[in-house]
């Protein structure tokens, strides 16, 4: 009898091991498939969601922003001690190893640091930066020359992500971007095509699940989606709207919609004529019916827009006027300005679906009062380069997402004269004087500052903003692991499929 019993408790235990083997069993490659190309692998100089989207899987920064909780804390900096409102220490992990082998220590962060307030976009988080001091190898203190109220959201944000300082001193600046920290490494990128990862093994936090991620360009949103249901692909980012109820609808796949920082607007270049007379650009905002916008786009899909900053932000003025749709009103600001007759122009935006449709019901829109725009449809990496500062486009739909590291460098990196994604090219000592009063650790005094600044701003109507936009992701039934975005940035470090 006890030799029966034993037997059946050793069969229990076998059968017991095979099941939990077989449930730590996962698919190897998770492919996903966005709707733009990599722009720039230099993450301190790009403000692509999709190259910010894949450096999370390369990269660490010292600090972690936990989207679901939405607490801060520890990453490459296990410790942080706020000195005083301008010294911020930090106490650095110990086994922290770069893909190149090389262990991190301060070196990196000081270096990672001074690159990073001479770049584009790291450089915006970095205005109060006055130095990184190194006080042993693993210990160091940031010193501020002023006080940055924003500080902690922008040190979790992956433009500020640690960087190895011997990549830079021994391999080219493009293979040395590359280099991170993260639980990926990068394996391959073809342009218009796809950028590969595969797991970092030595990696110094817990491992993915998953052995390799591709990141597939698949410019049109039905493709993504017809690539989903095939089964090419494992999730799909951002499934026509048109197709959204077929998502939700479809058994095999899971549909999340998350409500996004992403502000979709027609920006206007106040470089080119006759968009530096105000009275056109009054028009145009009075022209568009957002409204319409939003069905006939987004089927519902989406918040109606009337500041230029988003409304989850705290400092955002529900009260603030804009140029509602009225016809008329635009039909009299635009004979005022001299142009009772209209003119023709150009709307620039990229090829994706969303981008392209947003222009072409705002060219329906600007024809009523005598506007004639051609659409032009560029592929991202074109658009990015027309619509850089000091650009020639005169109107163009865009997006920005820059509100989840705080309102600072939400306003400042596109309203600041200079600033590295002004596209419109306003350079407006009252905006820039707002901006700068509004940089400050007194609560009311941001508040009045960022309400006049909006008040100002919608009134100068360089921005038209259209929709708040929700992040829409399609995957198989199968996936686990989605985890919400960071503002608009993915976060594809924990999705896995059971086998």
């Amino acid at each position: 009898m006890k030799k029966t019993l034993s037997l059946i408790l050793c069969l229990v235990m076998l059968f017991s091991c095979i099941a939990f083997a077989h449930a730590e069993e996962y698919q190897e490659t998770i492919t996903i498939g966005t709707n733009a190309d990599s722009q720039n692998r230099d993450i301190q100089n790009t403000a692509s969601v999709v190259d910010r989207a894949n450096a999370t899987l390369i990269f660490d920064t010292l600090l972690h922003y936990d989207t679901e909780t939405g607490e801060v804390g520890p990453c490459l900096a296990e410790e942080w001690n706020v000195v005083s409102e301008t010294e911020w220490n930090f106490k650095l992990r110990k086994d922290v190893v770069f893909h190149d082998g090389t262990p991190m220590t301060a070196e990196d962060v000081k270096f990672s640091f001074d690159r990073g307030v001479q770049q584009a976009n790291s450089g915006a988080n970095l205005k109060a930066m006055k130095e990184m001091v190194i006080n042993d190898e693993y210990d160091v203190t940031l010193f501020l020359s002023q006080p940055d109220p924003d500080i902690i959201y922008k040190l979790c944000d992956i433009n500020l992500a640690i960087f190895s300082k011997d990549a830079f001193d021994t391999k080219d600046v493009s293979e040395a971007v590359l280099i991170g920290s993260g639980p990926y490494k990068c394996v391959e990128y073809i342009q218009g095509s796809h950028f590969s990862f595969t797991r970092n093994d030595a990696y110094w936090g817990e491992l993915p699940k998953t052995k390799n991620i591709v990141i597939r360009y698949i410019a049109e949103g039905s493709a993504r989606l017809i690539a989903l249901q095939t089964g090419e692909i494992d999730v799909c980012l951002e499934p026509p709207a048109t197709d959204m109820h077929y998502v939700a609808e479809d058994p095999n796949l899971t549909l999340y919609q998350v409500n996004g920082t992403n502000l979709r607007y027609v920006w206007i270049n106040v470089n080119v004529e006759p968009f530096n007379n105000k009275l056109v650009r009054q028009a145009i905002s009075s022209a568009i019916c957002r409204e319409d916008v939003i069905a006939m786009v987004y089927e519902g899909n989406a918040t109606l827009a009337t500041n230029v900053m988003h409304p989850d932000n705290e400092f955002y003025d529900g009260n603030v006027a804009f140029y509602d749709y009225d016809e008329e009103k635009a039909l009299e600001l635009l004979a005022e300005a001299g142009y009772p007759n209209g003119f023709d122009t150009t709307i620039y935006c990229t090829t994706g679906n969303t981008q392209k449709a947003v222009a072409t019901a705002v060219q329906a829109q600007l024809a009523a009062i005598g506007i004639n725009c051609k659409v032009e449809a560029q592929e991202s990496a074109t658009f990015a380069v027309g619509v850089a500062p000091g650009g020639t486009y005169p109107l163009a739909v865009d997006g920005w997402g820059g509100y989840a590291t705080g309102p600072d460098k939400a306003m400042r990196t596109v309203f600041y004269t200079g600033a590295a994604t002004n596209r419109c090219n306003i350079s407006d000592p009252v905006v820039d004087a707002l901006i700068d009063k509004a940089f400050s650790t007194d609560k009311e005094v941001r508040k009045e500052a960022y309400s006049e600044l909006e008040a100002y701003l919608m009134e100068e109507c360089v921005w038209v903003p259209i929709a708040i936009e929700r992040l829409n992701v399609a995957t198989k039934k199968e996936v686990q692991g989605f985890t919400k975005p960071f503002g608009t940035i993915h976060q594809y470090r924990n999705l896995y499929i059971v086998k």
